[in-house]
């Protein structure tokens, strides 16, 4: 294998020593090669060493995974310059940074993920990142508390997962694994944003705490009528019980109500590995999200077939959040939000919080 220009780079990078308010976010996963773009376009790392190595300033990026001699290495190419790196991981880091149209943080990790292919993890400050998972998360036209109590169950739910899976190479999806998470441009002033921002600076330091510990505060789209609790629906996350609701504000959303039907054999094939007891949620896994909306549903004998009958979109735990915009169109505070939502937890505020 030639280059026009090779040299070697060595550095390493200690992922589980991020800045504590720093959320890692794994956004991509399963490439095999990453080209990116960006001003100021440059790797970094807490402590180098080089052998005659100088990566310049650059719009352009192009990161593989490559074997020499057995031996597995990052190859990164700019322009004409090609460059090996033996590190365990990468930090790339720019502004305006782009990979295939979609907008990373100024800051990514790429680590290799355990089938070999990589992985890209944003670096994100806490309070953006709270940010950019309201405005991906809910519809910033309801009203501000109702925005408010949303980014205050972000934050403790963030903070929560961070002291979880403070060992882990990231720490949360971008996705409803855990919390939907989309860069939003710095440069994008629209009037919802700013609301959005608004909702965060005024929330910032408040956490919801139970047994004077971050509560990891799960919320969903539409509870049907009543939340349920999070032992329910997660064997392992009894300890983040935090109480129910009911809730008449839910019926507003348009996908409250709906129905799955599918033949009996279907379903025998489907569930014949489960032993057992199921949760819910694992009985909503197996037969497709989308297909069971929510846990709040009945099943009813067709013949050959069997109905689900459900209200509701979502796992049902913690926050409903079309009933926390009928909340708030009452004119509820976001505390009384939170209260009716958590009602065994409390509310943390730190000192540099309204």
């Amino acid at each position: 294998m030639q280059w026009i220009a090779c040299f070697l780079l060595v550095f390493s990078v200690s992922l589980a020593k991020a800045q504590p308010d720093n959320v890692r976010v794994r956004i991509k996963s399963g490439m095999n090669r990453i080209a990116l773009s960006g001003l100021n376009l440059r790797l970094i790392g807490q402590q180098q060493n080089y052998y005659k190595v100088a990566i310049p300033q650059s719009r352009q990026m192009e990161i593989s995974r490559v074997a020499v001699a057995g031996k597995s290495y990052w190859q990164v190419s700019e322009g004409t310059r090609d460059v090996m790196s033996s590190a365990q991981a990468l930090v790339v880091q720019g502004e305006n940074l782009r990979q295939d149209g979609t907008e990373l943080p100024n800051r990514i990790v790429l680590q290799e993920s355990s089938d070999g292919q990589i992985d890209v993890i944003g670096v994100v400050p806490m309070e953006e990142y709270v940010f950019s998972v309201l405005a991906s998360e809910m519809p910033l036209s309801w009203p501000m508390e109702t925005l408010k109590a949303q980014a205050v169950a972000i934050r403790s739910y963030t903070e929560a997962i961070l002291l979880e899976r403070k060992d882990k190479a990231f720490h949360l999806e971008s996705t409803v694994l855990d919390q939907v998470y989309k860069k939003i441009s710095q440069h994008n002033s629209s009037v919802l944003l700013a609301k959005a921002r608004e909702a965060v600076r005024a929330t910032e330091g408040v956490f919801l705490t139970k047994q004077n510990r971050i509560l990891k505060a799960f919320y969903h789209s539409d509870c049907g009528g009543k939340t349920v609790p999070a032992g329910s629906v997660w064997r392992q996350e009894k300890n983040n019980d935090a109480g129910v609701a009911v809730d008449p504000g839910c019926p507003l959303n348009p996908m409250a109500q709906w129905r799955y039907r599918l033949p009996k054999a279907k379903f025998a094939n489907l569930v014949k590995d489960f032993l057992g007891e199921i949760r819910s949620n694992e009985f909503r896994q197996i037969l497709g999200f989308m297909n069971l909306r929510s846990t709040n549903f009945e099943m009813k004998d067709q013949g050959d077939d069997l109905e689900f009958v459900g209200r509701g979109f979502g796992h049902g735990v913690g926050l409903c959040q079309w009933g926390s915009r009928a909340l708030g169109v009452k004119g509820f505070s976001y505390q009384r939000i939170l209260q009716h939502y958590y009602p065994l937890a409390s509310l943390k505020f730190s000192s540099n919080s309204d």
